[in-house]
């Protein structure tokens, strides 16, 4: 009888009988957010994953050494969604001047900081100033400069309150510009605000500790063990655009010089997310007929390339500069030194990122050896007679990633062109004096965007900045998409026209885009976390706020529990 019963438990499971949309009884989360119908119990919102730990849990402190938790705790003006597109956070709406000069944001009422002060334009304008003022000595203020004189107060040659940012009123703040910036809100998703009254009465050291920390986010800091866990905790007073559903956040956090086993954390539920890095993860992941479902994979918004000296020989002949790239097999360099964890670059722009057009120029630097060594023939170095010695530079932070990419290109440079190219590892500080100085030869480097806009990846080959290569035009198109106020379909024409001078004059040599891939668990759930309209699962923080939470799995309701007896007990009778 029991086998028997057991069997029928069976059949009906497979026939679905089993799993019947149930019902379950409606819950409410901390700050008040009605869950969706299939969430787990409260006690399981709760998400916990990897990061490295930091000094200070407020953006315009530092960002280099930012505590992972600051993006969670504090408000910025906007957010974006997978697409990529912005989306509302502290500012309900913006809109530009019509001069292009000035952009107006218009703040959400009723916000507040955790301490029940009321949460205004004012703090924003607080926040620039904290940002710009040289005493704050803030390590990524470079990435403001747009802003009304942002230079000279960063220069000590005006007060912080001639900065280009004002309180209209409680609700209404304007930014003014040096000129138009139309993508002044992409470069605005990093704004997130400072307390004032904290910093006042506790200094920099206002966000080390709970008791000292305030939050304007959806979330507030909790616990904060160094190089142990951070416990995030949903913030009650919350009044911005994107609620919790989740309880609570956990970040096991570690130094940079101690990395967890994560792949094993992950097997063991100890996290719910990571990062996974490395060939030998990834295929015993996808080897894994559970855990295999749980990987999501997209191309990350980085570049790997080559930048040359093109000001000195033997880079500043454009001949060389096309036989090195049509020397470089970029399939071949995916299946080899950096199989499963790339995708061919042919220009800056990464594919999915906003305004790229990468099919547009993969013909221009294909692998084509015999161009390539005709090329160096008519530059003077037939066979590769008489080239000079040079090295790829490589830095020091990141040789995991870069030392067989690099010695890979060496070997098929030397096969193509035979001349014999070096590598070296070179320590970080004398690596980036060497670029910015223009001092370097040849350099395999790569390049994150700070925010979606071709402004960003692609202003940053302007002579002005760190690569030895300039050209009339690609200035003077950049410059017009920079300050171009109409479509956006117009303005990004533009800088395809600027990213075809770019690849064209071999201002660089691009490799490959990295992939990310991460893995988390199926029982949670969010919008933002399933496809986008690119056809890629990307990670956004986001997800925490909003829309994430934890899915009920495998659960049968006691309704049918007792379904399932009666039938059983009328079956025997």
């Amino acid at each position: 009888m029991k086998r028997f019963t057991i069997c029928i438990i069976v059949l009906l499971y497979q026939a679905d009988l089993l799993t019947t949309p149930q019902v379950f009884a409606q819950q409410i989360n901390a700050i008040g957010r009605v869950l969706p119908a299939d969430a787990a119990p409260l006690d399981q919102q709760i998400f916990r994953f990897f990061e490295v730990d930091g000094a200070y849990m407020e953006w315009f402190k530092t960002i280099y050494k930012r505590s992972p938790a600051t993006d969670l705790i504090s408000e910025p003006l906007v957010r974006q969604d997978k697409n990529y597109e912005l989306v509302p956070a502290g500012a309900k709406s913006w809109e530009a001047t019509p001069d292009g000069y000035t952009w107006i944001f218009h703040l959400r009422a009723g916000m507040q900081w955790d301490d029940g002060r009321p949460f205004t334009a004012h703090d924003y304008v607080f926040t620039f100033r904290r940002g710009a003022d040289p005493e704050n000595a803030y390590d990524f203020e470079w990435y403001y400069q747009q802003i009304k004189n942002w230079r000279a107060v960063v220069g000590r040659k005006l007060p912080v309150d001639s900065l280009g940012v004002v309180a209209i009123d409680d609700t209404t703040l304007a930014v003014t510009t040096e000129q138009p910036v139309p993508y002044l809100p992409h470069n605005l998703m990093q704004s997130w605000a400072s307390p004032e009254h904290a910093v006042a009465k506790y200094g920099d050291e206002w966000s080390t500790r709970p008791e000292w920390s305030v939050s304007a986010g959806p979330f507030k800091l909790t616990e904060w063990r160094k190089n142990d866990a951070i416990v995030l905790d949903a913030n009650p007073m919350y009044r911005g655009a994107e609620p919790p559903y989740l309880e609570q956040v956990i970040i096991s956090t570690f130094a940079q010089s101690a990395q967890p086993l994560l792949l094993s954390a992950y097997a063991a539920d100890e996290v719910d997310m990571i990062l996974v890095s490395g060939q030998a993860s990834l295929g015993r992941i996808r080897n894994d007929p559970v855990v295999s479902n749980e990987l999501h994979s997209m191309v990350n918004f980085i570049t790997f390339y080559l930048t040359m000296d093109t000001y000195n020989p033997p880079f500043n002949d454009l001949r060389v500069r096309q036989a090195f790239s049509h020397s470089i097999d970029r399939d071949a360099l995916l299946r080899s030194a950096i199989r499963d964890i790339g995708v061919a670059a042919y220009s800056m722009l990464p594919p999915g990122f906003p305004g790229a057009r990468p099919e547009a120029f993969k013909s221009t630097h294909g692998y084509d050896p015999g161009r390539a060594r005709q090329l160096l023939a008519e530059a003077g170095y037939p066979d590769g007679k008489g080239f000079p010695q040079v090295e790829i530079w490589i830095r020091s932070l990141e040789p995991e990633q870069t030392r067989m990419p690099a010695e890979a290109v060496q070997a098929m440079v030397s096969d193509v062109l035979n001349i014999q190219v070096g590598v070296r590892v070179i320590e970080r500080k004398v690596f980036t004096d060497g670029l910015n100085n223009h001092e370097v030869a040849l350099a395999l480097v790569p390049y994150s965007q700070d925010y979606p806009d071709p402004s960003n990846l692609l202003g940053l080959w302007l002579s002005s900045g760190r690569h030895a290569w300039h050209d009339d035009a690609f200035e003077r198109l950049i410059r017009q998409g920079n300050e171009y106020m109409g479509s956006t379909k117009d303005r990004f024409a533009i800088y395809h026209e600027a990213e075809k001078r770019l690849v064209e004059d071999v201002g660089g040599v691009f490799l490959w885009h990295p992939k990310e891939h991460r893995l988390w668990k199926s029982n949670f759930r969010s919008p933002d976390l399933t496809t986008n309209r690119l056809g890629m699962e990307p990670w956004n923080s986001r997800a925490l706020m909003s829309g994430y939470f934890v899915n009920r799995e495998n659960i049968v309701s006691p309704s049918m529990v007792d379904r399932l007896w009666t039938w059983l007990k009328t079956a025997f009778d």
